[in-house]
């Protein structure tokens, strides 16, 4: 008998997706599967339309509004599965995903399973490029977690889960708002025995909506993200201290570090003595035509000083040009 897959959907003001993610799912040639769709708190049409659909595999739960950590959390105890696969409310996955993972781990409850993913925008899927990348192979946890030095992509939906490795690490942490996803699963790949890749099984992400969490700049998020780098190093670190898990560590600090400078100088502080600590920076400062122009002629510090000075520049002009327009 075919083992249950339970999909967790995160669902908050989703009313322009929720309905293809959903049938995307509904799409699958496997057949021993549900559906939980948590609707955290939507203040739009979304509860609306998740009304809409009467597919006795889907079961909508609904809830304050928590974060998508919260909803995930919350979503796994209506779930029956001895499998879990969660996924974020805008993103599709083809119609083979579940039943080549399911087929890939083989009843292994010590296992998980990792797909192809490809980046899609103006909701056009069908332009999405699956080019192979270097990771896309079996390998064993720590190996895949550190097989690129800048991190690789742990996006939920590519993933197939045994329910007993989420019992066994705990649920997704809800202190976190940005980099959640790679908390979360660093901790449930290294309790595993390793990852199966899963050729043909493909994740569509959705990307470029300006309005998107990870698209934020503020405070709260680096804050999230420094504390969620430090809680990946401490769980990668007591399963292997090496030059390799190092070099990763200092890499995600240092791209967050290049992303914030120079606001919070004081988080960057911080950033800077765990960086010292890790040691092994191997990634370089990045941005336009401007910036790489700049680094000529200076440190990506005081660069990136000056690009933020013209950004605000041309910010203010096009906001005083708005205002003159709407007149």
């Amino acid at each position: 008998m075919q083992p249950l897959v339970s999909v967790i959907i995160a669902a908050y003001n989703s009313e322009a997706f929720i309905s293809d993610t959903l049938y995307s799912v509904l799409k699958q040639n496997y057949e021993n599967f549900e559906v939980i769709v948590v609707n955290d708190g939507s203040t739009d049409n979304t509860y609306s339309i998740l009304k809409t659909f009467t597919d006795e595999r889907i079961k909508v739960v609904s809830q304050e509004n928590k974060g998508q950590d919260g909803a995930f959390n919350t979503g796994l105890p209506h779930a029956a599965g001895s499998y879990i696969k969660y996924m974020d409310s805008d993103d599709l996955i083809n119609p083979e995903m579940i039943s080549l993972q399911v087929q890939a781990l083989n009843g292994s409850q010590k296992k998980v399973a990792y797909s192809e993913w490809a980046r899609f925008y103006n909701s056009k899927p069908e332009l999405a490029d699956f080019s192979y990348l270097d990771y896309w192979q079996d390998m064993d946890p720590v190996s895949f977690l550190t097989a690129r030095p800048e991190g690789i992509m742990l996006q939920c939906g590519c993933i197939l889960i045994p329910r007993e490795l989420i019992e066994r690490v705990g649920g997704w942490d809800e202190r976190l708002i940005l980099f959640n996803d790679t908390e979360f699963f660093t901790r449930i790949f290294l309790a595993a025995e390793g990852v199966k890749f899963t050729p043909g099984a493909r994740l569509y992400y959705r990307s470029g909506m300006t309005g998107s969490i990870s698209a934020q700049r503020g405070r709260k998020f680096f804050e999230s993200t420094f504390l969620a780098s430090t809680l990946i190093g401490k769980n990668l670190l007591a399963a292997e201290d090496s030059y390799r898990v190092r070099n990763l560590l200092s890499n995600i600090l240092q791209y967050r570090y290049y992303d914030m400078y120079p606001n919070f100088s004081d988080l960057g502080k911080k950033h800077e003595e765990m960086i010292a600590n890790y040691g092994h920076v191997s990634i370089k400062p990045d941005g336009g035509r401007v910036f790489k122009l700049l680094l000529k002629f200076m440190n990506w510090k005081k660069a990136r000083v000056i690009q933020n000075f013209f950004y605000k520049i041309g910010y203010l002009k096009l906001i005083k040009n708005k205002g003159a327009a709407n007149k």
